[in-house]
């Protein structure tokens, strides 16, 4: 079982995150999903989380209350995560706006997604760079069904600079 929490602002994507490694895992690779969201839009700079479960069986749980992968996109959502940042396997952090890490941790995976993103076109697809970061750090998935995936969740419009932002992540 593979048990995903990311967490950030709202407005930095994160929903939208899981619902693309949600329909990578489901509808690709054909493992059974479980997604859940808490979206604080009413709240200026609230927390956010997206919760996905992975598995080839049946799956009883709604949220991922011991993940073993956290991608985490806000020194809040870190902060608020840190017992369970402890205890995973792979923590992928967004190292441009999460800059408060203990040192002692050897989980940690940093990545500046943000400052990545910023050249590619805007920081705001930053969530796209941790994505392809996710692939190639924890193998849970071939970088080709997040593209996959990527296709039948965003814009057209958005399309071409997602598919950048995500090999960005991957390759870097």
């Amino acid at each position: 079982m593979i048990q995903i929490k990311i967490g950030g602002w709202a407005g930095q994507g994160v929903v939208l995150s899981g619902v693309i490694l949600s329909t990578a895992f489901s509808n690709i690779l054909n493992k059974n999903v479980v997604m859940t969201r808490s979206y604080t839009a009413a709240v200026r700079s609230g927390i956010t989380s997206a919760d996905i479960i992975v598995d080839d069986n049946e799956i009883y749980d709604l949220n991922a209350n011991e993940p073993n992968v956290l991608i985490i996109m806000y020194q809040k959502t870190f902060d608020k995560y840190i017992e369970m940042v402890k205890k995973a396997e792979y923590v992928i952090i967004d190292s441009t706006l999460v800059t408060k890490v203990p040192k002692d941790l050897k989980n940690i995976y940093n990545i500046n997604a943000s400052e990545i993103a910023a050249k590619i076109s805007s920081p705001k697809i930053a969530n796209m760079v941790l994505l392809g970061k996710y692939a190639a750090i924890t193998k849970h998935l071939p970088l080709e069904s997040l593209l996959e995936a990527l296709k039948y969740n965003v814009s057209k419009k958005f399309l071409e600079e997602d598919i950048k932002a995500m090999n960005a992540g991957y390759y870097s």
